[in-house]
């Protein structure tokens, strides 16, 4: 086994940290929730900044099982991102929560096996780290021990995690058989030798549905509405904004390893996956009077938009990532405005949201900003992502075409109920008065809540008005370290 160097270990030291930090907060008296608080938000930062640190390394260490690229540092640092938003957003949530430390130890342990995913260039490590993911958030729509609906959401969201291992596993023990290698590179240039078999076919379909329940792909997608729903805001847009990002980058190094032999038949198969869940995925939001349940099925909904890039390929996967991010600061921000509808009206029906527009004014144009977003409306950033796989897609022709199509109709699809929540805000009178400050409440309205919110929209309105930087760093990580190796 090939021993670590000083220099090599400095490599680690972003996921060492997040480890020791876990550890400290859960060593802290339990009371001690702004200090837990400080410790999770400080140390994402942290490890942001090493992160930035090795951009322009290009090594591999543990015999080539872990990588250290442009590819894995920029993945690493739009999640720690992302994860740090949601932190500086829960104060005010943990502040009244009973278990606070181990919720923050609970989701940098969540931070530390997504960190290790892009990295990873080997299947069992891939594997282990994102079971570490999920291990570590199956509990967390529990963070409520008030809340009736959390035990249904994290035994959902546990069970369809269990299943989705199941076909993981059994997937890759087909591929291990047939390649003899877990090594993804190996792996690739195995197929490469050995051609078409009908067992790498059957191990795809299985790894596809393994991960597809991850990122929550029609027909997999059941467990995500419910337990989005029932999870505190807070937790939800963790789990919608982060950890399910996770599971794109593994489909990516999936699609990536497949395409020495099947990528035509592996781009099918995920357009398909992707056009049903985008249809699907909006369809239901479209039924929805719960804004919290419509934005669930609209998480659905977006991560078959995302797929349609990696199904596309070339150019159109620097859209995917794009639309990553976009999707990830809109589903953050948008469940903590959620949480202050809750607090403030006492619910998230379509009648909370009356009025709201005179109520609350700064929150409903917010709100608005990110709905318009969520529906592709130019300039805000989540207009550029479909953009970017639309445009290589309609250049491609056949199929592709009928994809992109697909995909734009979707958004206009979209905007019928996201336009319902924003007449409901300036368009209807209140029904519903605020409700007077509680007296457990440190911030009643909620003011970590709207830090992160006008964060995230920032970040939306800078990114989506200059958006040339983001794309140039995206396709230089992506095609420099990533593809092809």
């Amino acid at each position: 086994m090939n021993s670590l160097t000083l220099e090599q270990l400095i490599m680690l030291l972003p996921e060492l940290l997040l480890l020791v930090l876990a550890v400290i907060i859960m060593l802290l008296p339990e009371r001690a929730r702004t200090m837990a608080w400080l410790v999770a938000a400080g140390g994402l930062a942290a490890d942001l900044l090493m992160c930035l640190s090795l951009w322009g390394v290009n090594d591999y260490i543990m015999g080539g099982a872990y990588a250290v690229n442009n590819f894995a540092v920029l993945v690493k640092v739009m999640l720690l991102g992302l994860a740090m938003l949601n932190v500086i957003g829960s104060h005010d949530f943990t502040a009244r929560v009973y278990r606070a430390r181990e919720y923050y130890a609970l989701l940098l342990m969540a931070m530390l096996g997504l960190l290790i995913i892009p990295s990873s260039m080997d299947f069992i490590t891939l594997v282990v780290a994102f079971e570490l993911v999920s291990i570590t958030t199956y509990v967390l729509p529990l963070a409520e021990l008030n809340n009736p609906q959390g035990g249904e959401a994290a035994l959902k969201y546990f069970i369809s995690g269990a299943f989705a291992s199941a076909l993981i596993l059994y997937g890759l023990s087909l591929l291990y058989g047939f390649t003899g290698t877990m090594n993804l590179q190996n792996c690739a240039q195995a197929m490469a030798i050995l051609g078409a078999h009908p067992l790498l076919l059957v191990a795809l379909v299985l790894l596809l549905a393994g991960f597809g329940y991850k990122m929550a792909l029609v027909p997999f997608h059941w467990w995500a509405a419910d337990t989005y729903t029932g999870s505190p805001s807070p937790t939800t847009g963790f789990l919608s904004g982060v950890t399910q990002k996770g599971a794109f980058v593994v489909a990516l190094k999936i699609i990536v390893v497949y395409s020495a032999v099947f990528a035509p038949l592996a781009a099918l198969l995920l357009g398909v996956l992707c056009a049903v869940t985008m249809t699907v995925g909006n369809v239901l939001a479209l039924k929805q009077k719960d804004v919290k349940r419509m934005i669930a099925y609209s998480s659905v909904a977006h991560a078959g938009n995302i797929g349609v890039g990696f199904a596309v390929g070339g150019t159109a996967i620097v859209g995917s990532f794009v639309h990553i991010l976009a999707h990830a600061l809109m589903a953050i921000a948008c469940f903590f405005a959620l949480q202050i509808v809750f607090e403030r009206k006492g619910g998230t029906m379509m009648q909370h949201f009356r009025g709201l527009g005179k109520q609350m004014p700064g929150l409903a144009a917010a709100l608005m900003l990110l709905l318009l977003s969520f529906g592709g409306v130019p300039p805000l950033l989540g207009f550029w992502g479909k953009m970017l796989m639309v445009v290589p897609a309609v250049g491609l022709g056949g199929w592709y075409l009928v994809l992109a199509l697909i995909l734009v109709l979707n958004s206009a699809l979209s905007l019928v109920y996201y336009a319902a929540v924003i007449r409901e805000m300036y368009m209807r009178p209140a029904e519903i008065e605020l409700l007077p400050p509680a007296a457990d409440k440190v911030k009643p309205s909620g003011r970590s809540y709207q830090l992160a919110l006008w964060l995230s929209v920032a970040l939306l309105l800078a990114f989506g008005l200059l958006p040339n930087w983001l794309t140039e760093i995206c396709s230089s990580a992506l095609f420099n370290s990533m593809l092809p190796w």
